[in-house]
């Protein structure tokens, strides 16, 4: 995902519209096969900076904090940020090292404006730190495993559960 630079700054001031549909796993090792993102972004010129602001709609491959099942995580979120245009030929050969300053010093150089590692960046942080299954998941039982969403739990309700480390403590009380 790159924009051409000397078309933005021949419109200075005027907002140009861009669209970008791409399979995350596609560009980055962070994302798994299937996982997409739909992204629409105004871009304009002004005084020496790139104004870009936008949003983005991503299906993401997740794993439920409580259960561990994988399911697809959809959310959208919104982004605003401006970019400085300096002067010179840019840091890297490669557009990934690129992009990658461009997102960390918020630096554009060079003719194109590659936003891959920018929205890389939104993405993981628009991302539910404890993501849910469905908001209602009962989770695993921490004594015998069972996926309480599927079936009841395994476990008698006389069993005292134990934390294996401290079994040698339940020995020297009991004299086992």
């Amino acid at each position: 995902m790159y924009i051409y630079l000397p078309e933005i700054r021949s419109r200075q001031g005027e907002v140009i519209d861009y669209s970008f549909e791409e399979e995350l796993s596609k560009s980055f090792e962070d994302f798994s096969e299937g996982d997409n993102l739909t992204l629409q972004v105004g871009v304009s010129y002004s005084g020496g900076k790139v104004l870009i602001s936008g949003s983005f709609e991503a299906s993401i491959a997740m794993e439920c904090s409580r259960c561990l099942e994988s399911f697809k995580q959809k959310f959208r979120a919104n982004f605003k940020e401006a970019f400085t245009v300096a002067q010179g030929p840019p840091v890297g050969d490669a557009p990934h090292e690129i992009a990658l300053e461009t997102a960390n010093s918020l630096t554009i150089s060079g003719e194109y404006f590659y936003l891959d590692e920018y929205i890389r960046q939104q993405v993981i942080l628009a991302q539910d730190y404890s993501s849910l299954c469905k908001p209602d998941c009962k989770g695993i039982c921490a004594g015998c495993g069972t996926d309480l969403n599927c079936s009841a739990c395994q476990c008698s309700e006389s069993d005292d559960p134990v934390d294996m480390r401290l079994l040698k403590l339940k020995e020297l009380r009991y004299g086992n």
